[in-house]
Formats: C-alpha cells, structure tokens, sequence
C-alpha cells in the first residue's frame, strides 16, 4: 500500500555509540560504521515530528495528522544501500490499530508533549512507560566525535536513508520517495532520557546526555511504499 504525507519540524537527535553496546541487526542489515580517533563507532537516532495530511494514495480521506516518535539504528542492507533499522515507532493510542492493520508498523502508543520546532526552540516531551525529554534550542552547525565530514555530510548522513526495516518473523521493508530539504542545526538537552535507557539498556546512561548532532527540518513531503508481508525473510540477501 502506497501513502503520502509531510512531516512537519522534524527533530533528528542522533548518538554516537560503541557496536558492541548496540543489539545485532538481523542478517541481510549491518550496522553502519565509522571509524573515529578512538575506535570504531555506530549510531543511535531518535526522529520526533508532526505528521499531517497522512492519507493512502489514492483515497481522498481520511487525511490523518498526529505526533510521531521512532527510535532507529542507521544500518546497510543487503545491497550495502544506507538504511535504517527501526526498533520503536510511538503513536498517540488511536493510531496504533491503523498503523498496525494499515501501515503494518510496530507502533507502540504514547502521549505527546511539544512539537512545533519551526524556529529551531522547542519542547518535547513523550511518555511510553518511560519518559523522554528533550530541550530544543537554534545552535551553529556542529557535530562531535567521531566526525562524518562538512555539516552537509553530517546531515545527509543521518537522512538520506530511504529504506527502513522492520524485523520480526520475517523482515520487512518500506521505502520512502522525499526531496532534499535544508536542515536547521540544532542543540539538544536532554532531560530524561529513560525510556532510551530502557530500549537500549547496553548503552550506558550518560551517553544519552551528550548527542552527537541534531538538527531540525522544518517540512518535508514524503510518499511511503510499504512492501508486501514477508518479501524480505530473516537471514537471506534482500533482491534489489
């Protein structure tokens, strides 16, 4: 099923993070690496944002619009294309059952708090058993350790990811089609971070004190591919 929609202010946080503390992506997908002064470094990104105007191609309504957070590891596929690994998608309540019949996404259902990052300042703030809160301020493009070129290529890195999978009996793919679009350098404090703990407890807590790069993009229009169920089994080369 085809669906297209935009994303309003979408907050890119991202941590870099030893391999061996991150879990092991299903087989064809690896982590995606670099390698740093001290050693050798994979990532965490958390994306927060607004969707709006969500709707199946095709259909003239309904056009959905609510918050969205997804937790994801940036990783290679089978055909070493840059992609992601999606380990959490959290939902207000009501979406869960569309974006689980319709979407066949793993979404989890959360409260939302924020939002609205369009002059790069902002709050959010999101409860899933756990909470997670973040601090929003504009800031000069920057990013730390391990290094991933110029800010373009930070940002690109971190974006320019159309393949997500999604893991489970069998692993699955959806694609997304978007435009390029600026990125607004972003600072991030983040207040509690609990629930990343509690995803990811080999990532010891004081990581997620110190991102290394975060930036907003303040609308993006994007058309979703979600491939059939089961297209991609769990330790086979994903076709092209």
């Amino acid at each position: 099923m085809d669906f297209e929609t935009a994303l309003a202010d979408a907050l890119y946080v991202n941590w870099a993070v030893p391999p061996a503390e991150l879990p092991v992506p299903p087989a064809p997908l690896a982590l995606d690496r670099t390698l740093g002064a001290d050693g050798e470094w994979a990532f965490v990104t958390v994306v927060l944002f607004r969707q709006t105007g969500l709707r199946a191609v095709g259909w003239p309504w309904p056009r959905l619009s609510f918050p969205q957070c997804n937790l994801r590891l940036p990783v290679r596929d089978g055909d070493g294309v840059p992609s992601v690994w999606l380990l959490r998608e959290l939902v207000p309540a009501w979406v869960v059952p569309l974006a689980r019949g319709f979407g066949r996404q793993p979404a989890t259902a959360a409260s939302f708090g924020g939002g609205d990052c369009g002059s790069g300042r902002c709050r959010w703030s999101v409860f899933a058993g756990e909470p997670l809160d973040l601090v929003v301020r504009p800031s000069a493009p920057a990013a730390a350790a391990p290094r991933l070129g110029g800010w373009p290529e930070t940002v690109s890195f971190f974006r320019e990811r159309s393949r997500a999978y999604v893991a489970g009996r069998r692993l699955r793919r959806v694609r997304t089609d978007h435009p390029r679009a600026d990125a607004l350098a972003v600072a991030v404090e983040v207040e509690r971070a609990d629930w990343l703990a509690a995803q990811l407890p080999s990532v010891p807590a004081e990581t997620w004190s110190r991102p290394h790069s975060a930036f907003v993009l303040e609308k993006v229009r994007l058309e979703v591919v979600v491939e059939p169920e089961g297209v991609f089994v769990v330790g086979a080369h994903a076709p092209g």
